[in-house]
């Protein structure tokens, strides 16, 4: 595997006097990596030849986002079914079966509500075009204001609970989520609806795993924010008193509809190589819980 990339951070004063201090640092990241070697394997017949592999992350409730290892590819490349819709005519979902040539060429794209009949294509990268963050920092006399900024363009995310969750009634003991602004259910015929039409016990395979669940995980987050006030002390032999009021996680913009779309560091992502993990593929479930919002008031003293 081959890994390219960039770092790039600026950063300075914009203002600078005996009143106001303020400052900008920014940081931005670029990674492309690209498979470029797998071992032949044999096949029923003897013979060795190098083929893709298909890799799955052991995660969701109707199947496994998978990923597939190609030379010339990313090694996070989604390899799902593609979804096509919802059939305005009765609200069933759709799926794309393209039919391609030795080549690899395709020939022909139609739609089907079959999912079997379906077709895996491969379907965008997990990892960010870009990444980094930003921060600011404002002083004026004894006050002090501090931010800093995370940021994220260009990855893709498999939401496993939407899979769950948004599976159009599939499961009689769970409720649906709410659809996000600009969704809409089908309910009629010519309904040009996002989302199939809901039914108790549904066994149109509408929650199965395809590109419906993959989402931008763009996002923008503040990840602290401190007002500080700096008292001075020294005629009682005290250099300085800070008194300062934190917050970390405040806000994160994002159209993705899970629960978080920064997907936390584990321990054992080098498991996700073998099929076990769900980190290198970027998928989050059920068990994902958000960044914690956490306020802090403190006491800094300086002799």
């Amino acid at each position: 595997m081959r890994n390219t990339g960039f770092e790039l951070a600026v950063g300075g004063d914009i203002i600078r006097n005996d009143d106001w201090l303020w400052s900008i640092d920014v940081n931005i990241g670029h990674n492309k990596n690209r498979l470029t070697k797998l071992y032949p394997t044999k096949d029923a017949n003897g013979n060795y030849a190098v083929r893709p592999v298909i890799i799955g992350d052991g995660l969701g409730i109707a199947g496994s986002a998978q990923r597939v290892l190609e030379p010339g590819l990313p090694v996070d490349t989604y390899y799902l079914k593609e979804w096509a819709g919802v059939n305005p005519d009765n609200g069933a979902p759709m799926w794309y079966q393209v039919e391609r040539d030795v080549d690899g060429n395709e020939v022909s794209r139609n739609t089907t509500s079959n999912y079997s009949a379906a077709t895996f294509e491969k379907l965008g990268k997990a990892a960010p075009d870009l990444f980094g963050g930003f921060s600011t920092a404002l002083r004026y006399k004894q006050f002090d204001l501090g931010a800093v900024f995370g940021y994220s363009i260009g990855g893709k995310i498999y939401n496993y609970s939407r899979q769950e969750y948004d599976s159009d009634g599939t499961y009689t003991d769970r409720n649906q989520m709410k659809l996000m602004p600009g969704w809409s259910r089908w309910e009629q015929p010519g309904d040009n609806a996002t989302h199939p039409i809901a039914k108790y016990n549904n066994q149109d395979r509408g929650n199965q795993v395809s590109s419906r669940f993959v989402e931008d995980s763009d996002f923008l987050r503040l990840r602290s924010l401190t007002l500080g006030y700096n008292v001075d002390l020294s005629r009682y032999n005290i250099r300085n008193v800070r008194v300062f009021f934190a917050g970390e996680n405040l806000f994160v913009t994002t159209k993705y509809s899970g629960v978080d779309p920064e997907i936390p560091f584990k321990e054992d992502d080098e498991a996700s190589l073998a099929g076990t993990g769900g980190v290198i593929l970027g998928s989050t479930g059920p068990s994902v819980y958000p960044a914690t919002r956490r306020f802090m008031f403190g006491l800094n003293l300086s002799f």
